[in-house]
């Protein structure tokens, strides 16, 4: 009976209202959805959008590239990070691992022209500034370019599951940190370098490096895309044919990095084995100057420079059979050995300079005394008798010819070079036989 009241909640009403309270909670989902999908849809369009090739990607890979070159030709590693920050390459990098997620054709298209001209263009711009410039010294900004290891390839996948929650998150400040950590523009300033100066391992390994950076950071991007439902739904056997892929492509890249990193533990290896038998042949109060080990066709080269008291003449010999022995690898040694001075010898030059040093400050102090007293042509320069040895100075004069204006404007002169000389005696008179101070002997402070 209470449901014939209108507006009043009986019986007849629930199915109604629970249906009603099913159809609310269900269009609550769908807006969820499809704001999920709509957040989606920007993402993409904004990674799309940096993936462009116009004019702003062009001049700032081209601002890049020169800030990068002239870094790496300075050794500043500051200048080369600042490189990084300017870089537009990350954008199309990012297009490649959305589109590989969404498989989009036109966007992975897009992406590769773009990613192509931006290294194109990086490269010849290097090599124009390299070409150029007058300083084409290896530098250690330079040589960390060109041997990638699997820990570069570890810094890339992570720096690009970075880049994309980064972008998926709107966190600006972490893309800056990613650009940092995984150079891009730099290597590929370092295979202009490798060009333009006939150094094909550098401008080799500089690729690999930019390959490797590359291929990390667009895979990673794939995958963080793919687990964040960016693309079709594929079925399981497509997903795991796309994961497999990428592990794929990813092993054949670590081959040579594995074989880097192991050269490179080989030269660590060899280095502390040389630096603790070289330590073991020196004197006590010996010491390395310079050490340089290096491993050339199975073979480790040692050249460097050390400073000993005294020379011995079976060290090289010495030293490649303790490391031959440890090694077990052919060894080649170079060592210069320098004679290094004794406190004796030391303390001998540093008296001898600060004679010499002394000397020469009496010399210039002699010139302003005479300088000082000669000053207006009121006494005379042969009247003048200086003795530098013995800090004394004596004017000869004669009052009576002077006169009383031009004697006192002469005593002033002398009372003012006095006065600016206080270690010096400006004096009258005459030098005479008793007087006269004696030919040699050591300078009086």
């Amino acid at each position: 009976m209470t449901g014939d009241h209108p507006g009043v909640p009986g019986l007849g009403d629930a199915p109604f209202n629970a249906g009603g309270r099913r159809a609310a909670r269900n269009d609550e989902h769908d807006e969820a959805a499809g704001g999920d999908a709509h957040g989606r849809s920007l993402i993409l369009a904004s990674v799309a959008r940096d993936a462009r090739l116009d004019r702003k990607f062009l001049l700032l890979i081209i601002l890049a590239a020169a800030i990068a070159t002239l870094g790496l030709l300075q050794g500043s590693a500051a200048v080369v990070i600042g490189a990084m920050l300017v870089s537009p390459l990350m954008g199309p990098i990012m297009g490649i691992g959305f589109g590989l997620a969404t498989i989009e054709s036109n966007l992975i298209r897009r992406s590769l022209v773009t990613l192509a001209a931006g290294m194109a263009v990086a490269i010849l711009v290097a090599m124009l500034i390299i070409w150029l410039s007058p300083i084409k010294d290896v530098t250690p900004e330079l040589r960390a370019r060109t041997q990638p290891t699997l820990l570069d390839l570890g810094v890339a996948v992570v720096g690009g599951i970075a880049g994309v929650y980064a972008i998926m998150r709107k966190l600006s400040g972490v893309m800056v940190g990613v650009a940092i950590a995984t150079a891009l523009v730099p290597p590929l300033s370092t295979v202009g370098f490798g060009l333009v100066t006939g150094r094909m391992d550098f401008a080799l390994g500089a690729a690999l490096l930019f390959l490797t950076n590359t291929l990390a950071i667009a895979f990673a991007a794939t995958i963080v895309a793919r687990l964040n439902h960016f693309g079709p739904s594929l079925t399981r056997q497509h997903t795991a044919m796309q994961v497999v892929g990428i592990v794929a492509t990813l092993g054949v890249l670590s081959i040579p990095l594995a074989l880097s990193l192991n050269n490179i533990v080989r030269e660590i290896g060899a280095r502390t084995t040389v630096q603790s038998e070289l330590a073991a042949l020196l004197g006590k109060d010996d010491r390395v100057d310079s050490l340089n080990v290096r491993i050339e066709n199975d073979e480790i080269a040692i050249d460097g420079v050390v400073l000993v008291d005294r020379y011995a003449s079976q060290l090289n010999a010495n030293l490649a059979r303790a490391v031959r022995d440890k090694a077990r690898r052919d060894v080649r040694v170079s060592i210069v050995q320098l004679r290094q001075q004794t406190n004796a010898a030391a303390q001998f030059e540093e008296r001898l300079n600060q004679r010499l040093a002394a000397l020469e400050q009496r010399e210039d102090e002699s010139r302003a005394i005479l300088a000082g007293l000669t000053v207006g042509d009121l006494v005379p320069r042969d009247r003048v008798l200086l003795d530098a040895q013995a800090r004394r100075v004596v004017v000869q004069r004669d009052r009576e010819e002077e006169g009383a204006e031009v004697a006192a404007a002469v005593d002033r002169i002398m009372a003012s070079v006095q006065a600016r000389y206080p270690q010096w005696l400006v004096q009258n008179g005459s030098l005479t036989a008793a007087e006269a101070p004696p030919a040699a002997g050591a300078p009086g402070e």
